[in-house]
């Protein structure tokens, strides 16, 4: 290991090199709580042009940086050694599973501790290479900044790593490699998304085009990798030209698309409509664009899908039947795969057209005495809800939200694969900061999501986001309920609406009926804080919507 400099240059070191490329890459932000082998980096920050971003907490700083990234394309959060890092791994393995470009920085102790080994606080006696095992296993690159010299280096291949794969990336720096002078690198390019090998990508579209021109009925299946790689445009032109049909579904719920006419609405095998369902498993050939067929996305493997007639398009790779391509970047393949077809291969009158259960174009009146129910909750949402907002769900509210249709122009964030209950909320925190100017955020929490990252409501009364919680309040994990009742699946009754009060923000709405509902989101409507607006909605812990319970049902069975 190469020593470094003891008198470093403050105004050009290593930690003002990693700030300058995030501000460039458009992270403005930096998550984390500071502790002293991360100390230096924040030093740092002050006239960076990045600003700090203090959570409660460091897996609720890497939730927030998650959400961050996925409205910015880059989310970061840096933490001290051992129980800092340590308590971001399950952020970090869920940007992992859910390809989310999170840079992970961790600080360490000074390079000769690493040859010495010295009995220290936050670290493993004999075992200081802790982290970065655990982190190679839900990172796509992790690594000890251990030469001062080619730091800068490093972390523009670790950067370069985090935006060609759209992966999480860890980088543990030393104490003094973050203050080690660094020369002026120049500015240098950051492909997002990698580069498809020519003669794969010409023969996955070949087999592809030549499928949906004439293998009968298709449906293309878009999920969360469309959103990361921000092809929502193209997939829509794919789908304008050539007339195939598609359907939103639960991991990357396509925001982007639920108003277009090609959509047919939301597919969750057993959980779809019936006219749905029926359309999705009668095809020929069933495209998953960047989705995962994982058990959420497929009803909890309620989906009777033509076996033979599958093609995944997923982690630039596309697999054809028993052929597979790499590398194909889902962004090329999607043009490619646009110009190759060049005429109609869909028939408009056999499919539904938005079939969701929750639309703005169903009517609703409130009946004002009633006690609020599951499904009435969604249908006044989807008439809540409008043009520009950043809408982050968790757990069960995000099963039943995949029934609601979206408007135009709504941004939707869900750890739909990972399914770590609490992320979304700790991801609104982070849109909070991601979001443009005028664009409403509004968390949709079940009560025991909540519960799990519920110190992050004090951070944005902090900060002044007017977010839109509402909790539903249904005294406990309704999901696991439908699985297995059980004691163990009840939760404390908080008083939700108080809880702003308690950190300095303002009192909430509780409602038990339509018509505190209605009082509630005229509220909300107008809503521009200081700080949070948490709408308690009390509902039957037994109530939950046919998709939730068919899925609880294949859960149960396993």
């Amino acid at each position: 290991m190469a020593r470094p400099d003891a008198r470093p240059n403050r105004a050009d070191t290593v930690s003002h090199h990693l700030l300058r490329r995030l501000k460039g890459l458009g992270a403005e932000h930096l998550f984390g709580i500071p502790g002293d082998y991360i100390l230096p980096l924040y030093e740092a920050v002050e006239g960076s042009g990045v600003t700090h971003v203090a959570t409660c907490n460091e897996l609720n700083a890497g939730y927030a940086a998650d959400g961050y990234a996925r409205l910015r394309g880059l989310g970061a959060v840096a933490v001290t050694y051992g129980p800092g890092s340590l308590s971001v791994v399950n952020a970090a393995a869920g940007a992992l599973a859910e390809g989310v470009p999170l840079l992970i920085i961790s600080g360490g102790p000074a390079l000769h501790a690493y040859v010495s080994q010295p009995v220290m606080h936050h670290l493993l006696p004999g075992r200081f290479d802790a982290s970065l095992k655990v982190f190679e296993q839900v990172t796509a690159h992790a690594r000890i900044l251990d030469d001062p010299e080619s730091a800068a280096a490093d972390i523009d291949a670790g950067l370069k790593v985090c935006l060609e794969q759209r992966k999480p990336v860890y980088l543990e720096i030393p104490q003094d490699v973050q203050a080690h002078p660094c020369g002026t690198l120049p500015d240098r390019p950051f492909p997002r998304g990698m580069q498809s090998d020519p003669e794969a990508l010409e023969l996955a579209v070949s087999r592809v085009a030549d499928r949906l021109a004439h293998g009968g009925r298709a449906v293309i299946l878009p999920g969360h990798e469309v959103q990361h790689a921000q092809i929502e445009p193209a997939v829509t032109r794919l789908l304008s030209r050539t007339g195939l049909r598609a359907a939103s579904v639960f991991s990357g719920k396509a925001d982007f698309l639920e108003q277009h006419r090609c959509c047919i609405g939301a597919y969750q095998g057993a959980g779809s409509l019936p006219e749905v369902r029926k359309f999705v498993e009668s095809a020929e050939t069933v495209v998953f664009l960047g989705c995962v067929p994982s058990d959420f996305n497929l009803g909890g493997f309620t989906a009777e899908l033509p076996r033979d007639g599958l093609v995944h398009v997923l982690d630039n790779a596309v697999v054809a039947g028993n052929e597979r391509f790499v590398p194909v970047a889902i962004k090329d393949f999607v043009e490619a795969l646009t110009s190759a077809l060049t005429d109609k291969v869909a028939d408009p009158e056999s499919a539904p057209t938005q079939a969701f259960s929750h639309r703005a174009t169903d009517a609703y009146e409130p009946v004002h005495g009633a006690a609020m129910t599951n499904k009435r909750l969604y249908d006044r949402m989807a008439h809540f809800l409008r043009y520009g907002d950043v809408v982050l769900a968790d757990a069960g509210c995000a099963i039943n939200a995949t029934q609601v249709q979206l408007p135009e122009g709504v941004r939707y964030i869900a750890s739909g694969y990972w399914a770590s209950i609490g992320m979304g909320f700790g991801a609104a925190l982070g849109a909070g900061f991601a979001a443009g100017r005028g664009q409403r955020v509004i968390a949709l929490e079940g009560d025991g999501s909540f519960q799990m990252t519920a110190q992050e409501l004090s951070s944005m009364v902090r900060y002044g986001h007017p977010t839109i919680v509402f909790v539903v309040n249904n005294k406990g994990y309704t999901a696991e309920r439908l699985i297995h009742d059980g004691p163990f699946n009840d939760i404390a009754d908080w008083r939700y609406h108080l809880l702003p009060v308690a950190f300095g923000g303002v009192q909430g709405e509780d409602v038990h009926t339509e018509g505190d509902l209605e009082r509630a989101l005229s509220r909300a409507a107008v809503h521009a804080g200081p700080g949070p607006l948490v709408v308690e909605v009390h509902i039957d812990p037994w109530d939950a919507s046919e998709a939730f319970r068919l899925m609880s049902v294949a859960l149960r069975s396993r």
